[in-house]
């Protein structure tokens, strides 16, 4: 039995039928005739060629298009959540799409949800010869064996790709053929498009097997939570109260029936109650926390090491600071003290002092040379005494000696008594 390879029917059936290698059966149908019997409507997705590797040559005259199940624009909706038929369109305007290889279809996975199919322009001789050579020449092997349309599908298909490169952002189609009947005696074949996807992974019959770096399970063992529960009974039971109050006779009787050691080793080890009374006239005290716990809960609980108590070594690290301090604090009070006084020192000095080149003149701060004569001055008593100036406070006395050799130095302007040949 043979089949025909559908065509586009947008094109008039050519007058001179082309010789073929396929040997086609007498009834077999013309494109004109599926159009007529079988009405469709699509959607074009794209319409170009595919480029060949290492040939200049293409199979042009290739429609992918989408079948619809009525030609409403509602029934277009669907193509939005469909990634085939979305991935076709965005290649619009691309004169080829690229032709990688032929493929088993048992060795990868294809969504075909699309529902898109593709056709070959009547024209179009060699995309022709090509696809019937790939599909047309044998019957397919499940053909003849299975009643599952499915099954009545070619073996390989041809795998193109939408896009330039090979990466996972490139989609991969595949195009194979899909035996449909027509009638009883007739079927006809369409080349149908799938979309290449990940392998699903089947379901997990059996658990995994532990492994050493799964996280230890956290659910607590059953006495457990019975400890807890009898726990909670008790404390619900019990009544904080004064210990020289008296109270009514019904909680007392229900508070003798408890059992005194089943009290003690639900409090804990460190709890240690006194003998229960058994006349009426006394009432449980609850106990006061241990030692221990108290600390614990102040927050206030000693840390000691091999060096000895934390505590201490903090003490001494603060009490260490605080005084690197104060010395600092001190050494910056007793440094600007002595800055004052030399700046006093040196303004009285040269308020007083005779300009050498005008004796009716002294050198106030309305001199022109005030300001240099009174830095260079103070700058040098100041480096001459940085050291004691930290220290402690300076003697006036010194202070005015050193105003009184730098001045000497300075005023006139020719050196003072350096220079031994004089003026």
């Amino acid at each position: 039995m043979t089949h025909l390879l559908t065509v586009s029917n947008t094109t008039p059936t050519p007058t001179s039928p082309r010789p073929s290698r396929v040997t086609e059966h007498q009834d077999t149908l013309t494109p004109s005739t599926l159009a007529n019997v079988i009405p469709a409507s699509y959607r074009l997705l794209y319409r170009g060629a595919l480029s060949l590797p290492d040939s200049l040559l293409v199979l042009d005259g290739l429609t992918f298009a989408a079948r619809l199940d009525s030609p409403s624009k509602q029934s277009t909706f669907h193509l939005l959540e469909n990634p085939l038929a979305l991935a076709l369109e965005s290649m619009r305007g691309r004169p080829t799409l690229r032709f990688m290889s032929t493929i088993d279809l048992k060795d990868v996975y294809m969504d075909e949800s699309g529902g898109v199919e593709m056709d070959i322009h009547p024209l179009a001789t060699l995309s022709q010869i090509y696809f019937e050579n790939m599909f047309c020449l044998q019957p397919f092997s499940s053909a003849s064996t299975s009643n599952d349309t499915r099954s009545e599908r070619s073996t390989i298909g041809v795998k193109v790709a939408l896009g330039d490169s090979n990466g996972p952002e490139t989609t991969q189609i595949v195009v194979f053929a899909q035996v449909f009947r027509f009638s009883e005696n007739r079927k006809i074949i369409r080349l149908c498009v799938g979309r290449i996807t990940p392998r699903l992974l089947p379901p997990q019959t059996q658990p995994r097997a532990p492994r050493p770096d799964d996280p230890i399970p956290r659910k607590p063992p059953t006495f457990f939570i019975r400890d807890l529960k009898r726990v909670g009974s008790v404390g619900r039971d019990l009544k904080r109260v004064a210990s020289g109050s008296s109270l009514a006779a019904g909680p007392l009787k229900k508070q003798k029936t408890l059992n005194t050691s089943g009290i003690a080793a639900d409090l804990g080890s460190g709890v240690r109650l006194g003998a229960v009374d058994v006349e009426a006239d006394r009432v449980f005290k609850v106990p006061e926390l241990p030692k221990q716990a108290r600390v614990n809960a102040k927050g206030k609980e000693k840390e000691s090491d091999v060096f000895g108590d934390v505590s201490e070594v903090q003490r001494a690290t603060t009490v260490k600071g605080k005084q690197k301090s104060d010395e600092t604090q001190n050494e910056a009070a007793f440094e600007k003290a002595n800055k004052n006084a030399v700046k006093r020192s040196t303004i009285e000095y040269l308020a007083r002092t005779k300009d050498p080149t005008n004796s009716a003149r002294c050198i106030d701060k309305t001199h022109p040379d005030f300001k240099e004569l009174y830095g260079f001055v103070y700058r040098g008593v100041c480096f001459a005494l940085r050291a004691k100036m930290r220290s402690c406070t300076v003697d006036t006395g010194l202070i005015n000696r050193l105003i009184d050799m730098h001045a000497v130095m300075y005023l006139g302007g020719h050196g003072g008594s350096a220079d031994r040949h004089g003026p």
